[in-house]
């Protein structure tokens, strides 16, 4: 397993590690709510599942809100492809959004953060956070009836033994950085 560990100016550290699993969270700038229309959340995620496809990322959950997103996936044999897939990510989806709402050039992601998930309760405990993550901010009462997050694919997709494991985690343990 090929790990590489990389300093960004003026960013948090990120550790690759070849074929690991990873959460990712991606923040709209000053926390707008630029995200707010369906068509917008359908193409974030449309952009999300097209360019993970094609630099060999796996998306295991996923939930796009108003004013950012997470995902977990895994990384393939190059994991520091992660910096490429969030530029593609963000750079295709703003310059869209800002056709949509007149705003060309505006800046529309502010940052995004990485974690390489490394032991069995972490990744149970975010699963469980992403899958419930619009309920969390108020977007609706119950996560299989939000259609831009992975809750609804899980639950039909996914034996019982694994729901149960998943449910059962507190999402408390998540340590997840989601202040928006």
């Amino acid at each position: 397993m090929e790990a590489v560990y990389k300093v960004y100016p003026h960013n948090p550290p990120h550790y690759f590690v070849s074929n690991a699993m990873y959460m990712v969270t991606g923040a709209i700038l000053r926390n707008q709510h630029i995200i707010n229309e369906n068509r917008k959340k359908e193409f974030v995620l449309q952009v999300l599942f097209e360019r993970s496809e094609l630099l060999g990322w796996n998306i295991e959950a996923w939930a796009i809100l108003h004013n950012h997103y997470h995902f977990i996936a895994q990384a393939p044999e190059h994991a520091d492809t992660l910096t490429k897939l969030i530029k593609q990510i963000h750079s295709v989806t703003a310059i869209q959004m800002n056709k949509w709402d007149g705003t060309p050039g505006r800046q529309v992601w502010f940052n995004y953060w990485d974690s390489c998930i490394t032991d069995e309760k972490s990744y149970l405990a975010r699963l469980h956070y992403i899958h419930l993550n619009p309920v969390k901010h108020g977007l609706i009462d119950n996560a299989i009836d939000y259609p831009y997050c992975s809750y609804r694919w899980f639950v039909e997709r996914v034996d019982d033994n694994l729901k149960k494991q998943i449910f059962n985690q507190a999402v408390d343990q998540a340590n997840v950085f989601d202040d928006f």
